[in-house]
């Protein structure tokens, strides 16, 4: 079960029984709650494991067999036949640590209070997270994955899977997701943070036992929903078109209502402090921390890595990618690099099939799988 009651059909463990796990910004966390969700069927020799890894507000399910009215994140991406074939790959999907849907995060007890952690929870960083991914990849009993994929944060999780664990994967699959993440990108995720911490009932972090910041949650959202799509994909949806009763100063573009509805909605299924927490993981991402400089830890590297750009991403923008692609080629790395264009920017990942198909296909095969 995850803050407001959202609950999912996940499987759940709970890992660093024995162990703390040390945290990269100092303090430990122990007996951490992993929600995840497999699919497909592990071959006899554990060759074709997969690990996605989601996005920033994604969840362990990015699929539901036969449930109709019920779609995950990846829905259309997922299944027999398509680019993420379930009879040829074994699937791993774990929500990060951090999040609000299953694995523990701020919204979880404190096991010193038995309160949920709120303002005491420790900051993260990917690094953090990927080494509970592994632990979860560790206690299923794969030695060697596949490939891991993952698109935006998603994508910088599976870099630092390729740093961190180089003997352990084939393939890297970054999907619109640079190295780093640039000024303006950080500029937009201070301003969203801003309006979360400066609601009235934020308390610090600390508003569980009484009415969540929702208003700044919700502003927040809006914000983040603008860098996730671009100007020709709202124009062509909503133009100038106004609502028939639509508020002077609220929705009275129908642009101006469709990212309310996006706001209110983001209310029923997330966290305000895992909101901030992710949003800073993103900010300080640097595939090179705990190692000499950036081009060293790239040249830990031995999967085959394939990045794809979208020309008119808005939030990780083509320069940065570019940027990335250099660095990378420059530390040795085998890459196979895309560049498309797709009217829904960043968001392409989750949504343009027919673009991305191929190359995910191509990313996740660049080795023979069993099919025992």
């Amino acid at each position: 079960m995850s803050f407001y009651g959202f609950s999912m059909a996940v499987q759940k463990v709970t890992l660093f029984t024995e162990q703390a796990l040390n945290l990269h910004f100092g303090g430990q966390l122990d007996r951490i709650e992993v929600a995840y969700q497999t699919y497909g069927r592990l071959n006899a020799d554990k060759s074709n494991a997969v690990l996605i890894c989601h996005a920033l507000t994604g969840d362990a399910e990015p699929y539901f067999e036969q449930e109709e009215g019920r779609k995950g994140w990846w829905q259309s991406f997922m299944g027999e036949g398509l680019a993420l074939d379930t009879s040829r790959y074994f699937f791993i999907c774990s929500n990060v640590l951090g999040g609000c849907k299953g694995s523990t995060g701020p919204s979880s007890p404190n096991p010193l209070s038995g309160k949920p952690y709120g303002s005491q929870f420790p900051h993260i960083v990917v690094q953090d997270m990927v080494r509970v991914q592994h632990e979860l990849v560790a206690y299923l009993g794969i030695p060697r994955l596949q490939a891991v994929i993952g698109g935006s944060f998603g994508g910088m999780q599976a870099t630092q899977w390729a740093v961190d664990y180089p003997d352990e994967v084939d393939n890297i699959v970054n999907l619109c997701s640079s190295l780093t993440f640039s000024a303006e990108a950080i500029g937009f995720n201070h301003v969203m943070r801003q309006a979360i911490v400066n609601d009235p009932n934020f308390n610090r972090g600390d508003y569980y036992a009484g009415e969540p910041p929702h208003r700044g949650l919700a502003i927040a959202r809006m914000l983040g929903m603008l860098t996730y799509r671009t100007d020709i994909q709202l124009a062509k949806a909503f133009g100038r078109a106004t609502k028939n009763e639509g508020a002077f100063w609220g929705d009275y573009f129908q642009v101006e209502s469709y990212l309310s509805y996006q706001g209110e909605k983001f209310l029923e299924r997330f966290d305000a402090n895992s909101y901030l927490h992710l949003l800073r993981a993103l900010d300080l991402y640097d595939a090179g921390l705990g190692y000499a400089n950036l081009k060293s830890a790239l040249a830990r590297i031995k999967a085959r890595y394939t990045l794809v750009a979208v020309t008119n991403d808005q939030l990780f923008k083509l320069v940065d990618l570019r940027k990335s692609r250099q660095l990378l080629e420059q530390s040795g790395v085998r890459l196979d690099y895309h560049e498309i264009s797709s009217d829904y920017g960043h968001d392409a990942f989750l949504v343009d099939y027919d673009i991305f198909e191929a190359k995910i296909r191509d990313g996740l095969a660049s080795a023979a799988v069993s099919e025992s």
